[in-house]
């Protein structure tokens, strides 16, 4: 068996390890390895903001996962998440999204020192190149780094109509949906460079392995994490059929997801007793919350027909009308084509007692054919619409995700466990109903033809609970499954280091114990640009 030794080895592409692979390889003396279970991300559709419609569920660049059913009689979710280089910064909807100063605080707060808002503030400054083309607060964004973040772009009629909308009901109207913490709404930010898809790799990765120190392996499936004593030494990697093994004499950074990191951390042996002793591994040490304190936002999605407006439909829902869209996209890098999943953001209050907002809408001027945008086909209705996927932003249910074999071909087992706290329950019941209002006030309600999805319409509480629960909008937003804390029980420390063993951290968005108020790409790319100094900091 070959076995090759390096001083880092990072297990991942995606926000954690490409960040890591970046700033580790900086130093000339430093030898990286970086390992992708999917293969390259050089197609041309994965620099296309919109091509996520076709890449998401493509099994070329994704995996699969499928969750418990919900309630007795249903069937489960199914989960997509990037199987290539990038990871799922190569195929998500772009949304730079960051949250604010009490989600880090608390993380501070709770007994994770270094880790408050001034951190990730100065993080988020160092990795941004801001290019809003509009005024916003200087020393809220960066210029000049690796990121370049754009707004989206041009200005559209079904978009203004529920910016205008929202501002009645006390959603104010800002340019920089990342510059406060306000009730708002305005144009989203996304990841992107004059209209191309701006990824964790190409933003960080694939200019850093124009060094010699740099190493990629994709198609590199890492079985398990080889110890000697309690120190991690190495991998045990699958590689187009052949077992390789690889030795890390520093350490070995485990980037793979909050989906994947607590299924290598099982069957490397670290994790309950019960679940490892059920899936045949030999126990090294007992973390019971591997796997556990799952955590993902659960909502509700609204559709309508529209009048009196185009929105986006048209310039895709024929053949002739992709070619045409497509075509102008190449030329001009703007419109539809080059914005990520939504158009609008809104941030509002659901709840009259929450203290800041505790929802948050993805707004589209468009209505798919299918109950999700996610379709390889871009199945756009015939006739023009909207739509809008609402979520809490901090839900307080938690799930599980745990191994059932030691091997990575074999599915684990999902539990969502969604809308388990009264908390949530109120919530959604309580977005329900402000999505319900708005779309059905002012300049906004005046666009509304007809209902097309069954939120829409539902008013019962217990079945609009229900229809959450069965047919709901999941916001590929997991996080918590290695979370960092200061009791012996967490997975990680403040310094994202594995409990019970040596040279062994975990850099990704499993080690947050609790969502930052929205999507997770940003602050993962900040944590890891943060944990890259710690680890340096800790040789």
């Amino acid at each position: 068996m070959t076995r090759v030794s390096y001083d880092y080895i990072i297990v991942g592409t995606g926000a954690g390890g490409s960040v890591l692979a970046s700033r580790l390889s900086a130093d000339p003396g430093i030898k990286v390895l970086v390992l992708e279970a999917g293969g390259s991300d050089r197609h041309p559709i994965h620099k296309v903001p919109k091509g996520f419609a076709f890449t998401m569920t493509d099994p070329k660049y994704t995996s699969r996962y499928t969750t418990k059913p919900a309630v007795d009689g249903a069937v489960g979710d199914t989960w997509f998440r990037g199987r290539v280089v990038g990871g799922s910064t190569t195929i998500n909807g772009l949304v730079w999204n960051r949250g604010w100063r009490p989600d880090f605080d608390r993380l501070e707060a709770d007994g994770n020192p270094g880790w408050g808002w001034s951190t990730f503030l100065t993080a988020y400054r160092e990795l941004e190149n801001f290019r809003a083309g509009v005024d916003v607060d200087p020393g809220l964004h960066g210029v000049g780094g690796p990121v370049d973040v754009e707004i989206a772009r041009p200005r559209e009629e079904i978009c203004e109509a529920f910016l205008s909308t929202a501002a009645t009901m006390g959603l104010a109207r800002v340019d920089d949906v990342n510059g406060s913490d306000a009730n708002r709404a305005g144009y989203a930010q996304f990841s992107t460079r004059r209209g191309l898809r701006v990824s964790a790799s190409s933003a960080h990765l694939r200019p850093a392995l124009r060094r010699p120190n740099l190493t990629l392996l994709t198609d590199a499936v890492v079985q398990r994490v080889l110890f000697d004593g309690r120190r991690a030494k190495g991998v045990l990697v699958e590689h187009r059929g052949a077992r390789r093994e690889f030795r890390a004499r520093r350490e070995i950074l485990i980037c793979a997801g909050a989906l994947e990191t607590p299924l290598l951390l099982e069957r490397s042996g670290i994790g309950r007793g019960d679940v490892l002793r059920a899936a045949g591994v030999e126990q090294l040490v007992e973390s019971p919350n591997v796997g556990e304190r799952m955590s993902e936002h659960r909502g509700l999605r609204f559709m309508y027909e529209v009048r009196g407006a185009r929105g986006f439909n048209h310039l895709v829902n024929t053949q002739a009308a992709q070619t045409i869209t497509g075509a102008k996209y190449l030329f001009t890098r703007s419109g539809m084509m080059s914005q990520g999943s939504a158009s609008v953001l809104a941030y509002l209050t659901a709840q009259e007692n929450s203290p800041r907002p505790d929802a948050i809408a993805f707004f589209s001027p468009m209505s798919t054919k299918t109950a999700t945008l996610h379709d390889k086909k871009l199945a756009t209705a015939d006739e023009p619409g909207m739509m809008a996927a609402v979520y809490p932003l901090r839900p307080t249910s938690s799930g599980s995700i745990h191994i059932t074999s030691s091997s990575p071909k074999d599915a684990p087992v999902v539990d969502a466990n969604f809308l388990d706290t009264e908390h949530d329950r109120a919530l959604t019941v309580a977005m329900g109903a402000a999505m319900r209002e708005l779309f059905s006030q002012g300049s906004l309600g005046q666009l509304v033809a007809a209902p097309l999805s069954p939120a829409c319409e539902i008013d019962d509480d217990d079945e609009l609970i229900d229809h959450a629960l069965t047919a709901g909008a999941s916001g590929y937003h997991t996080l918590g499954t290695a979370a960092m804390g200061p009791n012996d029980d967490d997975v990680v420390d403040a310094r994202l280091r594995v409990r019970g063993v040596e040279a062994l951290r975990v850099v990704d968005a499993s080690v947050f114990p609790y969502q930052p108020s929205g999507n997770t790409s940003a602050p993962a790319q900040a944590l890891a640009w943060r944990a890259a100094s710690l680890i340096v900091e800790d040789v």
